[in-house]
């Protein structure tokens, strides 16, 4: 394998690392009682920081890496988590709100009928003055 290939490789598996980390404390701090998740995220933030700054400080660089082409296995490996995490963020959106954007849906369709329509009110007060 080349050197490119391996340096691509190692930058996108140091951001895989990373994400595993913080998937793995979210998910053991999800079901906790009280505010838990927040300071335990907060704290894997920093140990990643000291662990990784502790690393590229300290252990010499291979003869094969390539700062550059690390450098497009990390952003690359971020692009595809940020996308990866916007859309289980959205599916996860959809399903929490889809009981009340059904519940607006069906009160629209209601008020879509007219005011005086059968088994509709309406609750808008009329005003026939202004206001000064």
């Amino acid at each position: 394998m080349s050197a490119a290939a391996l340096s691509v490789l190692l930058g996108a598996g140091l951001v895989a690392a990373s994400h595993l980390v913080t998937v793995l404390v979210a998910r053991a701090t999800a079901r906790a009682e009280g505010p838990v998740a927040a300071p335990a995220l907060a704290m894997t933030y920093v140990a990643k920081v000291l662990v990784l700054g502790w690393v590229l400080l300290t252990v010499p660089a291979p003869p094969w890496l390539v700062p550059g082409w690390a450098a497009a296995g990390v952003l690359s490996a971020l692009v595809l988590s940020l996308a990866l995490a916007a859309r289980a963020g959205a599916r996860g959106t959809r399903a929490a709100l889809g009981p009340v954007l059904e519940a607006r849906r069906r009160a629209e369709a209601e008020r879509a009928d007219g005011p005086g329509a059968p088994g509709t009110t309406d609750d808008r007060k009329q005003d026939d003055h202004e206001h000064g």
